[in-house]
């Protein structure tokens, strides 16, 4: 077995993945709770869902560090709260208008990201979803 191989086995790729890019990733293994549509329990399952990458290129380059911070967009912005930042069809290679669910960051693995990016998150809106995050830690205060 070669070392790529070898590596690829325990989810070592290499890939190189940015803070900012959307990618999509398979639905279930995404972690969403049911609550954010009351008048319907349950949660309808897509084959992928797309994912924006927040953490820190330092930690994205290691190729040792399995995992990353995503938060799932949805295209449901109906449903769209304090915790979330809507971006609008056309930007970063999305189809429709979507909520970064940012309340909802979760690890995933690099692996486990399908394809290439769909596309990136210019600075400026990365600056806009950096605010929602930190008040979301309660890093500042949440704007009213």
């Amino acid at each position: 077995m070669s070392i790529k191989n070898a590596f690829s086995r325990l989810g070592i790729t290499g890939r190189k993945v940015q803070r900012g890019e959307i990618y999509l990733i398979a639905d279930d293994l995404i972690v969403l709770p049911e609550t954010r549509l009351p008048s319907k329990p349950g949660r309808e399952l897509h084959e992928n869902r797309p994912v924006l990458i927040l953490q820190t290129n330092l930690d994205n380059d290691d190729p040792l560090y399995l995992t990353i911070l995503a938060a799932s967009l949805s295209h449901r912005v109906d449903l769209q709260d304090q915790r979330d930042f809507k971006l609008s069809a056309g930007q970063a290679g999305l189809e429709h208008d979507s909520i970064v669910q940012l309340g909802l960051t979760q690890p995933v693995l690099k692996i486990d990201l399908q394809g290439e990016a769909l596309g990136k998150v210019d600075d400026i809106t990365m600056n806009d979803i950096d605010a929602v995050l930190a008040a979301n830690l309660g890093l500042i205060e949440r704007p009213r």
